[in-house]
C-alpha cells in the first residue's frame, strides 16, 4: 500500500475541518517535536520554547548547505516559511507504562528557498543527522535507551518531505504512523480531529507565536 503523500494529508484534514490550506507546494516539509522529561533547559515546555529557534536555524542550515551556498554565522531565512502549531498536552503511546505526558508540536515549512532543492534521499538523511545532533544537544542519549517509546528529553522526527518516498534503514518518508498518530496529525492539522486521543492544547503564550 502507498504511503499517503503530505500534501495528501494535509488537504483530507483540511477538507474535514473545512478550511483553506496552503499545503500545496511540492517540497513542503514537516517536523515534529516532543519531550516528555525535563532538559538543561527546563520541563518540556520550555525545552520545545529552547530549541525552537534552534531547529529553525539548523533547517536554514541544513538548506544553504544542500543547495551549496556559502557558510555564514547566521543564515539569512528570507524565503523560507516556518509555520507552527499549537503546544499540545498528549498521552504516551506505546513503551513503558506511567510515563509522563508529552507536549508535542510540528512545524512545516515551504517557500521559494525550499522549492530548490529536489526532495531527494540523500539530504533527507542529511537532514536526519542534523535533527539527531539536535536532540543530543538537547540531552537525549538514543544509544541508552532500553525500549521503544520510552521517555525522552527531546524527540524530532521527520515526517513527510513534499512526494519524496524514503525506505532505509535509518528513515522512512513519509513517517510511517504519519496519520495514525493523533499527537502528530492534530499538531499538523491544527485542529482537533476527534481520532483517537484528543490531545489537550495548551493556551497560548508569549514564548509560543502560532
Amino acid at each position: 500500500m502507498e504511503s499517503p503523500r503530505l500534501d495528501d494529508v494535509c488537504a483530507s484534514l483540511a477538507d474535514q475541518l473545512g478550511v483553506s490550506t496552503a499545503y500545496s507546494a511540492p517540497s513542503t516539509l514537516a517536523v515534529a517535536l516532543g519531550a516528555n522529561l525535563a532538559s538543561a533547559f527546563g520541563p518540556p515546555r520550555a525545552t520545545l520554547r529552547a530549541v525552537r529557534p534552534e531547529l529553525q536555524q539548523t533547517i536554514h542550515e541544513w538548506l544553504s548547505t544542500s543547495l551549496g551556498e556559502a557558510s555564514g554565522e547566521r543564515v539569512n531565512p528570507a524565503g523560507l516559511r516556518c509555520r507552527w502549531s499549537p503546544l499540545f498536552e498528549t498521552d504516551p503511546v506505546g513503551g513503558p507504562p506511567e510515563q509522563p505526558v508529552y507536549i508535542n508540536a510540528v512545524v512545516v515549512v515551504d517557500g521559494p528557498r525550499l522549492a530548490l532543492l529536489q526532495p531527494c534521499e540523500a539530504a533527507a538523511l542529511s537532514l536526519l543527522a542534523r535533527l539527531l545532533a539536535l536532540e543530543k544537544r538537547f540531552g537525549r542519549d538514543r544509544q541508552a535507551e532500553l525500549m521503544r517509546w520510552e521517555s525522552r528529553s527531546l524527540d524530532l522526527d521527520l515526517l513527510a518531505w513534499g512526494a519524496l518516498q524514503v525506505q532505509h534503514e535509518a528513515l522512512i518518508l513519509p513517517h510511517p504512523r504519519l496519520i495514525e498518530r493523533s499527537f502528530v496529525v492534530v499538531p499538523l492539522a491544527a485542529a482537533l480531529t476527534g481520532v483517537g486521543q484528543v490531545p489537550r492544547r495548551i493556551p497560548p503564550d508569549l514564548d509560543w507565536l502560532e
